[in-house]
């Protein structure tokens, strides 16, 4: 799979739940970067594609950091984010990061809580999990958990 690949699915998958709100700025894709927009010009809900492996998407000024290379990065990289530790399988990650998206959509971030599991390989970063609470007015969303996050609602 490459990037304008990958940028297809995401359309694709996307297009049918945001409409015209979803904007792709593809303009840096030769660079394998792209960022896709699902709020349109408010710009608060995106995220960026860094080559095939690497997502940021970023909701209620928060960022989720799904990262073949995981083990790589160090804790600069991950301060105050909140980091996917799951198996990451290129060819799924379009659909983890959708159905992310899918439980965040129409809610807003109130809090969240980190617990530190353990260290990555390299002992240069920390692994956690975390609980964030988003407000919603969906009263049947249930508590959605991926991997080491995991998503409560309150209306």
């Amino acid at each position: 799979m490459d990037i304008h690949k990958l940028k297809a699915t995401y359309e694709n998958l996307l297009y049918p739940v945001f409409g015209e709100l979803l904007r792709i700025d593809d303009s840096d894709e030769d660079k394998n970067w792209v960022v896709v927009i699902l709020d349109g010009s408010q710009e608060d809900f995106y995220f960026s594609l860094y080559g095939i492996d690497c997502v940021h998407l970023y909701w209620c000024n928060e960022c989720f950091i799904f990262n073949k290379q995981r083990n790589g990065l160090v804790s600069s990289d991950t301060y105050g984010e909140i980091v996917f530790e799951g198996n990451l399988d290129i060819e799924s990650l379009p659909h983890l990061v959708v159905n992310l998206i899918m439980q965040l959509k129409d809610c807003t971030y109130i809090t969240k809580k980190e617990i530190i599991k353990g260290k990555t390989p390299s002992g240069y970063d920390d692994i956690k999990d975390y609980a964030i609470i988003a407000k919603t007015e969906n009263l049947n969303q249930h508590k959605y958990q991926l991997s080491n996050i995991t998503i409560e609602y309150v209306v």
